[in-house]
Formats: structure tokens, sequence, C-alpha cells
């Protein structure tokens, strides 16, 4: 299953703070290495610096495990929405077009 992830947080809680620098570090290092855990896949993550917004197009096996990946410190510090997602290709499937 493939997700949209939208993170976005306060300029108090930004990781671009010194008092926040290392959670970023740490998180990129993570999606970078591979290392989203069991069953989930960071397909491409973006950040929108002015927006304090980050985007993840997450593949995971399950919800479960997306919430896992999503837990501390993304979650203690943003709030997310997530939105599963397909491709086109895949919509049009669904929808029995040729």
């Amino acid at each position: 299953m493939m997700f949209h992830v939208r993170l976005t947080h306060s300029p108090e809680n930004c990781w671009a703070r010194d008092e926040h620098e290392q959670k970023a570090t740490e998180f990129v290092e993570r999606i970078e290495n591979n290392e989203e855990g069991p069953g989930v896949g960071v397909r491409s993550a973006f950040a929108a610096p002015n927006e304090h917004t980050f985007y993840l197009l997450v593949e995971s096996d399950s919800f479960e495990d997306l919430t896992g990946f999503l837990g501390p410190p993304l979650l203690h510090d943003h709030d997310a929405d997530v939105v599963p997602v397909t491709t086109f290709g895949g919509a049009l499937d669904t929808l029995d077009l040729e």
C-alpha cells in the first residue's frame, strides 16, 4: 500500500532549531539508509521549510507498520495527515477503464 504523508510542525518544534537538530539528523539517516522498519519504505521525501512541512511517499505492508514508523519522535513534534494513494494506472484499473 502507498501512503502520502504530510507532517506539519510549529516553529517551536522545528527540527532546524539547535535543540531538535539530532532528531532531524537521525530521521534523514534512517530513510537514506533504508532503515524505516519492517514493512515500510520511504519512496520520496521532501521538505517545505517556510511552511514547516514534510511530505513523504511511503510504501507500507500495513497501516500499523506505517504508524510504527511515524511514532516517536515524528508524531511527538508533528501533526500528520495520512492518505492512502495509488498510481493513475491503479486508479484506472479499479474503475475497470481501458
